[in-house]
């Protein structure tokens, strides 16, 4: 199993295949990313195996703070622990999460999260976004110049209380697919990274978050993680900060081999 680790990615065991992780959260205005967020952070983020070189991938942001922040976030654990055991489409997990979730979370409350399947077995990631930050795709031998990829399909936040709301997130909720080769890179992360702010009110955003992927994009996930945050930190100097930041950075170091049985 992954382990996301704040000071240094280690390497997952057999059964989650070749990818190298590195994951975790920075407190407001940190001068040190590695300290932990404070109490109640609405952030959430978690690996887990799914067994036959899958891993499945989850990060995920509840509007507010404080104790329902964090009740909700331990229930959103709980439940998709348990739905990735039976649902294999990222889409039809999300369509469950959002059944259940939204019998719960008061009116004022919703969160948004992405859930992706890393399937090392056929070098394939399948994934869903319900109304989540965009991910970082940068392909190793990407034909574009190695220029990083926005990946966003269609898809709107769990628990929207509106008429016919379940219908509607299930009709919005688009499930995509990559193929993965060794060295691809990809970056996924909370809203509190791309809008970071500095004192002339100027966002850290998307595009300069993408343009430090494709540089250092050679680096090993540890490193490019600490670049990314170092870009932050740099970017806002002393601006005060508002939301928490959360990411997972996850580079292929190598792809399963898929072990068919053969009948003789």
């Amino acid at each position: 199993m992954v382990q996301p680790d704040d000071r240094q990615h280690r390497k997952p065991a057999a059964d989650s295949g070749g990818e190298e992780a590195a994951g975790g959260r920075a407190p407001h205005r940190a001068r040190n990313p590695d300290v932990a967020p404070a109490a109640g952070a609405a952030d959430y983020y978690d690996f887990f195996p799914l067994g036959s070189n899958r891993l499945g991938v989850l990060i995920a942001d509840v509007s507010g703070k404080g104790t329902s922040a964090a009740l909700y976030m331990a229930e959103l654990k709980g439940l998709v622990l348990s739905l990735s055991q039976i649902y294999q489409s990222p889409r039809q997990l999300l369509m469950e999460v959002n059944r259940i979730i939204s019998e719960n979370l008061d009116t004022r409350s919703f969160i948004t999260m992405t859930y992706a399947v890393i399937d090392l077995g056929v070098g394939v990631m399948t994934f869903a976004r319900a109304g989540h930050t965009p991910m970082i795709y940068l392909q190793a031998n990407g034909a574009d110049g190695r220029a990083a990829q926005v990946l966003a399909p269609s898809g709107i936040v769990v628990g929207l209380r509106i008429p016919g709301a379940t219908q509607k997130f299930a009709d919005l909720l688009e499930e995509d697919s990559i193929t993965l080769q060794r060295g691809d890179v990809l970056v996924l992360y909370t809203d509190g990274i791309t809008e970071a702010m500095n004192s002339d009110s100027d966002l850290f955003g998307e595009a300069r978050l993408s343009r430090i992927v494709t540089e250092h994009g050679h680096l090993d996930a540890a490193e490019l993680r600490e670049r990314i945050l170092r870009e932050v930190e740099a970017f806002v100097g002393s601006a005060d900060q508002h939301d928490d930041m959360t990411m997972i950075l996850i580079k292929i170091e190598e792809m399963a081999v898929s072990q068919e049985p053969v009948a003789v």
